[in-house]
């Protein structure tokens, strides 16, 4: 599937107030918060690249980037709960975005929320505006540029939306496994057919009973792909059986590079990803 980037509009107008300091949690919510700021401001961010979101501990570097900073906007405690912690002692304005009304959330099936709302568009999209109206609130004197950025990048998060189903329309039908249970919300989003992840949470490792149930779907060919995750060592979903192995996910980006396009980056990869695997 040939990939093409939406094109990210961001429109400028001369800056009238003081622009909040932003620090965001993971590459996904740095992108939102970036194509909002545009040229007003970059957001930062505490993830380090390669680094796991759900064991995020703040260095003292970073404990005074937080405590400078006028808006944190993350997922919430759910993905990091070490950022919670720290968001707690420090005291700052901050938005949890999984704890808004307006996002679509889905529950673990062995109970609790699935923090990894980021992957369903509609959500980004509704984060967007979100992450715009905080910032609206905080510097009104910029508040017509932040609509106006998060109206073009909703704009771009649409077409990207649209590309993807198409991509992936072929291969809906093709059941497939993940390390962990992060891909609930790309599935519905694109109507695939997903089989949960070895490690039903988030950090725990899979349990006997867990591996031995997939193990089993494995030897009756029920699952058409296995897809290992750029954290996590590959050798006990290699271990499955006859099952065809994709490349490496990163459901979260940490992988690449920040900025206002790794977004759409990280979508596609996973498309891409997936498609290379379950197509014919």
């Amino acid at each position: 599937m040939r990939l093409i980037l939406p094109l990210l509009t961001v429109l400028t107008f001369p800056a009238t107030a003081e622009v909040p300091r932003v620090m965001t949690d993971i590459p996904p919510v740095q992108a939102l918060a970036a194509q909002v700021m545009g040229t007003l401001g970059t957001p930062g961010m505490f993830l380090d690249k390669g680094g796991d979101e759900h064991d995020l501990q703040l260095r003292p570097s970073q404990m005074r980037a937080l405590a400078g900073a006028g808006l944190v906007i993350w997922v919430g405690q759910e993905l990091t709960p070490g950022l919670a912690d720290a968001l707690s002692a420090a005291g700052v304005e901050a938005l949890a975005l999984l704890d808004q009304p307006a996002t679509r959330r889905i529950d673990y099936a062995g109970g609790g929320v699935n923090p990894h709302a980021w992957l369903d568009p509609v959500n980004a999209k509704v984060w967007t505006g979100l992450i715009a109206e905080r910032l609206a609130a905080l510097d009104p004197g910029n508040a017509a540029i932040y609509r106006a950025n998060a109206a073009g990048a909703i704009g771009g998060l649409d077409a990207l939306d649209t590309q993807i189903a198409a991509g992936l329309a072929p291969v809906a039908g093709k059941p497939f496994l993940g390390w962990h249970d992060a891909y609930a919300y790309f599935a519905k989003a694109y109507h695939l057919s997903y089989l949960g992840g070895l490690s039903e949470g988030d950090a725990a490792p899979p349990g006997a009973a867990r591996l031995s149930e997939v193990a089993a779907l494995a030897a009756k060919g029920g699952v058409a792909c296995a897809f290992p995750e750029a954290q996590h060592d590959p050798a006990m979903i290699a271990a499955l059986g006859p099952v065809k192995l994709g490349a490496a996910l990163d459901p979260v980006g940490s992988l690449q590079d920040p900025g206002p396009d790794a977004y759409a980056r990280l979508m596609q990869a996973l498309a891409k990803g997936l498609t290379d695997c379950l197509a014919p």
